[in-house]
């Protein structure tokens, strides 16, 4: 997401860190899994309450490949990164989570296994012409708390005059775009897709991406649960599977 938690905290809690390894998780025949179930369609509860998204059933890939079963284990984000990780809470972490060289240095990441974008979401039809990055001076535009999207901003939109409303809710600042409160929301281009199929008409993408970013598998420093996932997700988008997975979650029809 979205989701970039501060260094500081991560820093101070990478001597504590937990490294859960393969031979620990088969012996108890679990993997746990951290995750925040706002983000849809990665991770969110369906009509049954039941946590489901892309990631999820990446996560339930992995813990097939390794003969245990998947406990998912929902934490909001602020708990989620690092500190689930580091402190053995959560033997992994997905959640949106960013791939950073700063994040890097506290947790171990999976390679790459989705590539998405901070985009400008305004009301259907963008009644207010809003464009990027033309059309930002003077304009106020929200951004989640702790997230990518808000350090994105705060480098790159408030030097151009942007005013920046920060939002703990991210649906708090749907809200606001919707009731023309603010020009627009930052927020990831799979999002977008997701409220054209659950609210359609209502909210639209406009002008050009932000910023791109990497999405990665989170796991503690010196575990080997990296390797493992990394070699589901070769085995997923060998098969197929992994593009019937972006077909299924993500590709909007």
């Amino acid at each position: 997401m979205k989701r970039l938690s501060l260094v500081l905290p991560a820093l101070l809690l990478a001597s504590v860190s937990h490294a859960a390894t393969v031979a620990q998780v088969k012996a108890k025949g679990v993997l746990v899994l951290g995750t925040d179930p706002t983000f849809a369609p990665f991770e969110f509860k369906g009509p049954d309450g039941q946590i489901q998204g892309f990631d999820i059933d990446i996560a339930r890939a992995v813990a097939k490949d390794l003969g245990v079963k998947l406990e998912i284990r929902p934490v909001g984000f602020g708990a989620l990164m690092p500190q689930s990780v580091t402190s053995g809470r959560v033997d992994m972490a997905m959640s949106g989570i960013t791939i950073t060289p700063e994040r890097a240095k506290v947790v171990a990441f999976s390679g790459p296994y989705y590539r998405s974008a901070q985009v400008f979401i305004v009301r259907g039809g963008n009644p207010g012409k809003f464009t990027w990055p033309s059309d930002v001076k003077g304009k106020t535009l929200g951004v989640q708390a702790n997230t990518t999207g808000q350090y994105t901003a705060n480098g790159m939109l408030k030097p151009k005059g942007a005013v920046l409303k920060v939002y703990d809710d991210f649906a708090a600042g749907l809200a606001d775009v919707r009731a023309g409160r603010i020009t627009a929301l930052i927020g990831d281009a799979p999002t977008v897709a997701d409220l054209g199929k659950r609210l359609p008409g209502q909210f639209a993408q406009a002008g050009q991406p932000l910023a791109a970013e990497d999405y990665g598998m989170v796991f503690a420093k010196g575990s080997d649960l990296a390797a493992a996932a990394n070699r589901t997700l070769a085995r997923l988008k060998a098969s197929g599977e992994y593009q019937k997975l972006l077909n299924t979650w993500i590709v909007q029809k």
